[in-house]
């Protein structure tokens, strides 16, 4: 029997053979923030937004996915009742992205396929989709005839965004890009329907190298260059380094049945409309507006820090395209307000833009703007496991991001929980200058809590971006509050980006400090002094033998996380391309090299950390994740309880989708009553399954948190 393959349940080996723990993505946790619920509280924050139309769940309506090149992550959206809502079961229906995605239908069947970049140039993975989304690759490397012996392929920069339409209006989809020396737009004509009579087939011919007779320079443009030859361009005064980047985006804005150009150069903040004044044929640009799209009708400019990119879909769901401008910068965009929304009260052709919002789809989940970094800490004392997120920070114009901690409460319950942010400044920690040499506050602040001083509370020693800690003890006080013992605590330096832990590692009652750093590689620094005295005058490097990532990139960006489980210590680290490290054979074993356990794909996107803890009260793990896009994804543990003794009937247990909106599949080699009990243990559906596979409809179901069980098998499932 074929089994689904459910991406989103994850499996830990464990030494007990009886059960094995998972993680399965959980959105039922309410998150929120000024009495408002978040909407999509746990969908992982957006950073650099490219916006895309698909049709996600087949059902013949256009969702949304978004592809954040910060992290290369796909951030998918269901269309429900006029809303938003997070699907990333979704992502495992997609190959392998990255630098920038593209979704348009390049074989004229009407299902959106897959333009994405590939060494220098395009790949098209087409969209196989009949009752389930999938993709097959077409072409590893889009290739054009330039006019020599052969084709070479159609060059497209990593870090611009190219322009796919149809440029002269024959029904198959042409390639805008610029050139590979830059300044000048190449059109690569789509050569489908000339050749074949259909679209189903990838053939290009390079057919102006100077397409609409314009050259791009710094945020300035030279117009009427025939024969490719232009006069020189003076470098605009308020140029901030050499061009490196431009994004296109290529509509009919005028409505006379060619196309003009929206272009968005990675030195500046604005948008250009290039105005196309030939005809579908012979592309002349005759025009540029900088203010765009302040003159369309009534509206402002858009205002992006750095390097903006258009985007054209219809997002306010009236059946009507609208704009949206986002920052195609990877590492230095707007942050949480980096999703500007034009909404277009016209039509396709007749445009009449409306600036509606900065944060379309953030202000509906949790985003700290670059960076997050949780821990869990019981702030106030209740039994309730609270959390504390630091983050790289907000992103400032003109200016360094603002780093600080957000307080999250649980105001849930201790089987419950909910969490309500309550300060996204907590202890005012933005405003010390924690670094010295130049008298700022710190960048990147990494939160650890424990008691280093013996006095029956918790201090808060912190990382930065510097490779430094900082202690800041705990008055004693009841909601906690903390004041600056010492900055560069101990005089350590792990060189930069200190993700610090407190966690007494050898068992000798006092705590220990573990510090992951930039280089990938763990510090291991023991408490040689006291209970009250901690002591810190020997650091071990590569601690464990562990260098995260030194296969694929010199910069693993190492977050460990050491976690007692039932005695048993076990290491969990993120890292850069946001895989998370498991690794066991820590006890008594501190001086050799740990085990790599497995490895965790969450695709929550790059530079992730990992929280651990039971904070719903089933004696088992839970993992939050964060990541550089600054939002955060949780992950509840499960355990399928075997009560005979055969371990291998474990994977027999197959639930999807999960979540889901309705229709749900139970897939295994059971049978018997099985019943469904909501968060209060009363039961909401029995049934008896007397086949391998059923299919249930659970329309009537609220959205929340479920229990299936089956004989003595029991899984957890979440309706949306």
């Amino acid at each position: 029997m074929q089994k689904k393959i459910i991406t989103f349940l994850l499996l830990i080996l464990t030494n007990n053979i009886l059960a094995q723990s998972s993680f399965f993505r959980d959105t039922s946790i309410n998150v929120i923030e000024n009495n408002i619920a978040f909407k999509n509280a746990w969908a992982s924050g957006i950073n650099s937004a490219q916006f895309n139309e698909i049709d996600l769940d087949v059902d013949g309506n256009k969702d949304i996915v978004i592809f954040d090149r910060t992290g290369n992550k796909l951030l998918p959206f269901i269309k429900k009742n006029n809303q938003y809502v997070f699907a990333p079961n979704y992502r495992s229906s997609f190959p392998d992205l990255h630098d920038w995605v593209i979704l348009a239908d390049y074989n004229c069947d009407g299902k959106n396929d897959i333009y994405t970049y590939s060494t220098g140039g395009v790949a098209i993975y087409k969209n196989t989709s009949i009752t389930s989304l999938s993709f097959s690759l077409v072409t590893d490397l889009v290739m054009s005839d330039y006019g020599g012996p052969s084709p070479i392929n159609i060059y497209i920069s990593a870090v611009d965004i190219p322009a796919v339409s149809d440029i002269d209006y024959d029904g198959d989809l042409d390639i805008l890009t610029f050139k590979i020396t830059g300044g000048f737009v190449e059109y690569h004509k789509n050569l489908a329907m000339e050749t074949t009579g259909n679209c189903d087939t990838v053939i290009f011919e390079l057919n102006e190298s100077c397409w609409g007779k314009f050259y791009e320079g710094l945020n300035t443009y030279t117009l009427n260059c025939q024969n490719c030859q232009c006069p020189p361009i003076i470098s605009h005064p308020n140029a901030k380094q050499k061009h490196a980047g431009s994004t296109l985006l290529a509509i009919d804005i005028d409505n006379d049945q060619d196309k003009d150009i929206i272009l968005g150069d990675v030195s500046f903040n604005n948008l250009n409309l290039l105005i196309n004044g030939g005809d579908n044929q012979n592309a002349d640009m005759i025009s540029v507006d900088s203010l765009f799209p302040s003159n369309h009708l009534n509206t402002i400019p858009a205002n992006l820090e750095i390097f903006p990119a258009a985007y054209y879909l219809d997002l306010t769901n009236d059946g009507v395209k609208d704009l949206i401008v986002t920052s195609n910068s990877e590492n230095n965009s707007s942050n949480f307000t980096s999703c500007w929304l034009f909404n277009n009260t016209g039509t396709n052709t007749n445009l009449d833009l409306n600036y509606t919002q900065n944060n379309f789809l953030q202000d509906e989940m949790i985003d700290l703007g670059s960076g997050s970094y949780p821990t869990f800490f019981d702030y106030n004392n209740d039994g309730l496991l609270d959390l504390v997120v630091g983050n790289y920070g907000y992103h400032q114009s003109g200016g360094n991001p603002i780093s600080s901690l957000a307080l999250f409460e649980n105001t849930g319950t201790i089987d419950v929980p909910e969490f309500t942010l309550i300060d996204r400044d907590w202890q005012n920690i933005s405003s010390i200058n924690l670094n010295i040499n130049l008298n700022i506050p710190a960048l990147n602040l990494y939160p650890s809590f424990g008691d280093i001083d013996g006095d029956s509370d918790k201090d808060m020693i912190l990382g930065d971006a510097n490779g430094k800690l900082h202690l800041f003890e705990n008055t004693g006080s009841t909601p906690a509050s903390f004041v600056l013992a010492e900055v560069e605590y101990k005089g350590i330096d792990v060189g930069y980006f200190a993700s610090p832990q407190l966690i007494d590692l050898n068992r000798d009652g006092l705590l220990d400090l573990i510090i992951g750093e930039q280089s990938g590689t763990i510090n291991y620094c023991e408490n040689t002094g006291s209970l009250n005295n901690p002591v810190f005058d020997t650091i071990i490097t590569n601690f464990g033998g562990i260098d995260i990532e030194s296969n694929i990139i010199s910069s693993g960006f190492s977050t460990p996380k050491f976690y007692d489980n039932n005695g048993t210590y076990e290491l969990y680290s993120g890292s850069f391309t946001g895989q998370t490290y498991v690794y066991d054979n820590i006890d008594n074993n501190l001086l050799g090299n740990f085990d790599s356990l497995t490895i965790l794909n969450f695709n929550e996107g790059g530079k992730n950390i990992i929280a651990i803890e039971d904070i719903n009260n089933d004696q088992k793990p839970d993992l939050l994740i964060g990541n550089f896009s600054g939002g955060l994804s949780f992950f509840s543990s499960d355990s399928v309880i075997i009560i005979n003794s055969n371990p291998t009937d474990i994977n027999n247990f197959n639930i999807y989708p999960n979540p889901t909106q309705r229709f749900i599949t139970i897939e295994n080699n059971h049978f018997g009553e099985l019943r469904i009990k909501n968060t209060l243990g009363q039961t909401v559906l029995k049934i008896n399954k007397e086949t391998e596979k059923i299919t249930l409809d659970l329309k009537d179901f609220k959205s929340g948190f479920y229990l299936i069980e089956i004989n003595n098998y029991s899984s957890k499932i979440i309706v949306q």
